[in-house]
């Protein structure tokens, strides 16, 4: 979660200007826009209903709550695990190709074979 929270935060405030160097006058602007989707994302989402996923796991803190009180099984043991089955392919692909690369790369060093001096 903090990993996708640092995500948002790199790709919203510092690579949304472009590079450009702003104003002090154009980041308040900015912010502004940026708080302004991110409020119509939210009621977007609370529109939709609790179906969403994203929504779920933005109150966790609440769900988190809700299952104590209920004292029935927990939900959080299976909110990290993906139901989309091309993702689950594709890192499994990806950790199989990492494997295949780093043996690729130990075994492909050359023997060091002693040489006998006289």
């Amino acid at each position: 979660m903090a990993a996708r929270t640092a995500a948002r935060f790199v790709q919203r405030r510092l690579l949304s200007s472009g590079g450009k160097v702003l104003s002090e006058e154009e980041k308040a602007a900015e912010n502004v826009y940026i708080k302004k989707m991110e409020q119509e994302k939210l009621e977007k989402l609370a529109r939709k209903g609790p179906s969403s996923g994203e929504q779920a796991s933005s109150t966790t803190s609440s769900a988190a709550s809700d299952v104590k009180a209920a004292g029935g099984p927990t939900e959080s043991a299976s909110v990290g695990v993906s139901t989309d089955k091309n993702r689950n392919y594709a890192v499994l692909a990806g950790t199989i190709a990492a494997l295949g690369g780093l043996g690729w790369y130990l075994l492909s060093k050359p023997k060091k074979s002693e040489e006998v001096v006289d």
